[in-house]
Formats: structure tokens, C-alpha cells, sequence
């Protein structure tokens, strides 16, 4: 299992700071006042996570409020596959264990490192604090807590009802809605393992590979290694929408 480096930041770390940070005009303190930002950035650490490394574990108590800097992370939960299903996907610049530090309860899913990510931790008490002082703040965690509940909910129906083809198209779609494509504009900007298909799809790994080669041969896909482009995107919207 790798080692996740770790870096400690002193708060006034120049562009490392959450009053200097590059990618917080994305986010949802983009709006935080800068002496906000300097109390969230109190005791802040940025955290290094290599591909396949665990952020944090299912069970395990929230540790504070993580921001994914730069990478892409996927969501898990345990379950009765062979793969522990895929429950969200992550890119910058989202929040992370949310649900755990709001609710002071232990982590219900487990977050790992698809890619290199950079991940910084804000303390729990400091943005807790900023929250309840800030009504403007406040509303957009309940919406993204709200939204995020409403896409788990709308998944779980889809995973439950939807035929295999259609569930495999859902989570193809899913992966373009969320990381988009590369310059070519077809091919998935995130290069993923068959197991984790299988897991997004809610399938067995063998029977993601079957579906996805059916895709290739009907000239839906093209695949090679880990990378898929979409070579008829209104056709694998035909068969997520028959499910």
C-alpha cells in the first residue's frame, strides 16, 4: 500500500494559503471574506495522495473538511460484489467527507486517489465556525448536501432498474458529464480500471468487459488499454434513456 506524503504549510505560505489559493474563485468559498479565509486557513495542511491511496476510510472519524486541490477521487462503499460500488466521483474543486463533519458522524464511505491528488485539509472547527456566521455559506452547504442527496437517490434508482447495457451507459455518461474529454473532445479525460467500471456500473467485472467490448464492436466505443473514447455519444444516450 503506498505511503501518502504529507506536507505541513505554515498559514502564510504565500500562493499556499486559502487567501491566495488559485483554484478558490471555483469554489464554494469563493465569496469568504479574507479574514474568513484566514481562520479556515489556521492549521490547514495540504495532503499528497498517489493513485490507489485511501484519503480516508469507511468508519474512521472525520479528520476535518478536505478540498481536492488537483486529481480526480472516487467514493466507495462496501457492498456485496466483488467490487465495493463506486457512489461518487470527485474532481477539483469539491469538498470531500462533508456529510461526516456536518453530521459529527464517522465517515460512511471510503475516498481513494483515482490519480497524483492534492488535498487540503481545513480544520473542522475553524469552517464550522465560518458557516455559523456566515448565512450565505451556510445555504450552500445545505444545497450541495441536498443536490449531492438527490444524485445519490436518482442513482440508486437507475442501478436498481436499468438493465445491465443501460447501466454501463450511465456510468460512461457519468464519467464524460464529470471529467469531460481531452483535446479531441471524445476521449474520457479520466483513464479508469475495468474493476472500477464495474463498480461505477454496479456489475460484476466480468460483465463490464463484456459489455463494454459489445459497445466497441457496435462502434459505440473505442478502447485501448484504460482509455475510451465516445464515438457516438447520441446512441449511448439512446440506451441509458431505454435503460
Amino acid at each position: 500500500m503506498p505511503i501518502a506524503q504529507k506536507c505541513d504549510l505554515h498559514p502564510e505560505s504565500g500562493e499556499n494559503s486559502c487567501m491566495n489559493c488559485g483554484v478558490k474563485a471555483l469554489s464554494l468559498l469563493k465569496d469568504l471574506t479574507f479574514e474568513e479565509l484566514e481562520l479556515i486557513n489556521i492549521d490547514r495542511r495540504m495532503e499528497l495522495f498517489a493513485p490507489g491511496e485511501k484519503i480516508f476510510e469507511e468508519g474512521t472519524t472525520s479528520r476535518g473538511l478536505y478540498c481536492l486541490k488537483t486529481g480526480k477521487v472516487k467514493i466507495v462503499r462496501s457492498g456485496l460484489l466483488e467490487n465495493d460500488p463506486i457512489v461518487a466521483l470527485k474532481k477539483p474543486v469539491d469538498f470531500i467527507g462533508l456529510k461526516a463533519l456536518v453530521l459529527e458522524k464517522n465517515h460512511a464511505s471510503t475516498a481513494i486517489a483515482l490519480e497524483p491528488c492534492s488535498i487540503c485539509l481545513i480544520e473542522r472547527d475553524h469552517f464550522l465556525q465560518v458557516v455559523q456566521n456566515n448565512n450565505d455559506l451556510s445555504l450552500k452547504v445545505m444545497q450541495l448536501l441536498s443536490k449531492e442527496l438527490e444524485e445519490a437517490d436518482q442513482r440508486m434508482v437507475d442501478l436498481t432498474q436499468k438493465h445491465l447495457r443501460g447501466r454501463m451507459a450511465d456510468a460512461l455518461l457519468l464519467l464524460l458529464n464529470r471529467y469531460g474529454t481531452t483535446s479531441d473532445n471524445k476521449t474520457l479525460d479520466i483513464q479508469m480500471k475495468r474493476a472500477d467500471m464495474a463498480a461505477l456500473a454496479n456489475m460484476t467485472q466480468a460483465n463490464a468487459i463484456r459489455i463494454l467490448s459489445d459497445f466497441s464492436k457496435e462502434n459505440l466505443l473505442e478502447i485501448e488499454k484504460r482509455e475510451i473514447k465516445i464515438l457516438q455519444l447520441e446512441r449511448l444516450q439512446k440506451i441509458s434513456q431505454l435503460g
